[in-house]
C-alpha cells in the first residue's frame, strides 16, 4: 500500500475541497433559477372570478373578471366566441362548463403570451374552473 507524503495530502484535499465548493454552488445556482413564479401557475381553482358576456365585441367571448376588475381572456379553445367551448382536448376544464354572464367562479389559469382579437384583458389558459353557489353582476 502506497503512503502519500504530506505534500500530496495537501493537494489531494485541496482538490477534494475545491470540488466540494464548486458542486455546493453549481447545486445553489440551479436551486435559485430553477423554481420561478411563471413554472407554478395556479391550478387551485382559487382565483374568484365573474363571467362577463363581451361577444357583443369584434372578437370577443366570455371573458373572467377577476374581483381587482382585472379582465382575462382565455386562449386557444375552438369554438369560445359562441356560448360553450366544444374541443376535443381532453384536458381542456371549459369544454363543458356552461358559461353565462354573471356566473362566479373560481378558477385556475396560467398567463399566456399569445395575441387576442378582443385586447381586453391578459390573454390566460384556464386550468382548473367551478361554480361557486352564489352569483353576482359586474356594472362596466
Amino acid at each position: 500500500m502506497n503512503k502519500l507524503s504530506a505534500r500530496q495530502k495537501r493537494e489531494v484535499y485541496a482538490i477534494s475541497n475545491l470540488l466540494l465548493h464548486v458542486l455546493v454552488f453549481v447545486i445553489l445556482l440551479l436551486s435559485l433559477n430553477s423554481c420561478t413564479e411563471k413554472d407554478f401557475p395556479t391550478t387551485a381553482c382559487s382565483t374568484l372570478a365573474t363571467v362577463k358576456d363581451m361577444r357583443g365585441l369584434d372578437g370577443c367571448g366570455y371573458v373572467f373578471v377577476l374581483d381587482n376588475g382585472q379582465k382575462l381572456e382565455p386562449v386557444s379553445i375552438a369554438g369560445w366566441y359562441g356560448t360553450t367551448p366544444q374541443t376535443n382536448e381532453p384536458t381542456n376544464p371549459l369544454q363543458n362548463f356552461a358559461l353565462s354572464d354573471g356566473l362566479r367562479v373560481s378558477i385556475g389559469y396560467k398567463e399566456v403570451n399569445a395575441g387576442s382579437i378582443c385586447m381586453i384583458g391578459k390573454t390566460v389558459e384556464i386550468n382548473g374552473i367551478s361554480a361557486l353557489k352564489t352569483t353576482a353582476t359586474i356594472n362596466q
